[in-house]
């Protein structure tokens, strides 16, 4: 198996462990998936990044605008949705993929391996004051952390929701809006860790979904699509097998064999599924977003 790690100033290896540091035994990592209407031969070659790259260890906070927290209740009164200029949007669940772009236009769904998820906590003070949930298996780097958005979403949604009480009309769905699109963040994908592609057909559903809600001025809306994969998966010839990556807190860190084996698998698996579906596929609704959650 080959492998590739992602290198910057502070740690100049990522082969040879320094003193004090151990080795991990591998992880499977997770699977990903992001719609972007650009072709493969580009994509393969130069991977994702964000548009504003300046922020760099402090990319995650502008992601998820942390700047317009006031309280732990989100940005007036909803889940805050991501900043696409500084971070690399994807998600977890395939069928949600093709809702972006939000245009009509027919586009590629790239299937992509890389760690798994470090989440977002609130520290406890009703002022909104966020930190990264650091584990053993979180990339040292801040440049390799996947955040879990939908994880964040979801809390956020909970604080809300337990603020006003359950007397306010469709509350949990004007909160909880963005929950359908399942959103992972990352600063940027490298073409390594990029598995595949498939083109993607999308068209708009009639059926659009109106919430109104005291706290918000305006109806929110929302239009599904319905989609369906054409033509061959297409193997992106770069995608590394292996990664090598600290993982740790500063001071106590090893380095971590990930094996993305099982994912690749799953990846083609999932894809291939869709693509024999007889009809069209649906992607996800808001109702769809919010099952199973208690708040």
């Amino acid at each position: 198996m080959s492998f590739f790690s992602t290198k910057n100033t502070s740690l100049q290896s990522n082969f040879i462990p320094e003193d004090g540091l151990e080795f991990s035994n591998k992880s499977q990592g997770m699977l990903y998936y992001r719609s972007d209407t650009r072709s493969p031969e580009q994509i393969f070659k130069l991977g994702f990044s964000p548009r504003l790259p300046e922020f760099q260890n402090e990319w995650w906070k502008e992601a998820i605008k942390s700047r317009g927290y006031i309280d732990d209740l989100g940005i007036d009164y909803r889940a805050v949705d991501s900043d696409p200029s500084v971070c690399v949007c994807m998600t977890t669940k395939l069928e949600s993929a093709p809702i972006f772009p939000l245009s009509q236009e027919n586009c590629y769904i790239y299937a992509i391996a890389l760690p798994e998820f470090t989440q977002i906590k609130y520290l406890g003070k009703g002022t909104g004051d966020i930190t990264l949930s650091r584990t053993g298996g979180t990339p040292l780097d801040p440049k390799n952390i996947v955040i879990d958005l939908h994880n964040l979403q979801s809390k956020q949604v909970g604080n809300i929701c337990r603020f006003f009480g359950s007397q306010t009309k469709n509350l949990g769905l004007y909160a909880g809006w963005p929950l359908h699109a399942y959103e992972a963040l990352t600063y940027r994908v490298l073409p390594q860790s990029i598995i595949c592609a498939i083109r993607c057909q999308r068209e708009a559903l009639d059926l659009q979904i109106e919430v109104d809600c005291i706290l918000g001025e305006k109806l929110r809306l929302c239009a599904g699509k319905q989609f369906t994969f054409t033509g061959n998966i297409i193997e992106n010839q770069h995608f590394s097998m292996g990664q090598l990556l600290y993982v740790g807190r500063p001071g106590k860190s090893k380095l971590c064999e990930m094996d993305y084996t099982l994912v690749k698998e799953r990846a083609v698996a999932e894809i291939t599924n869709i693509k024999n579906q007889p009809e069209y596929c649906f992607t996800p609704n808001i109702y769809y977003g919010l099952g199973g959650k208690t708040f």
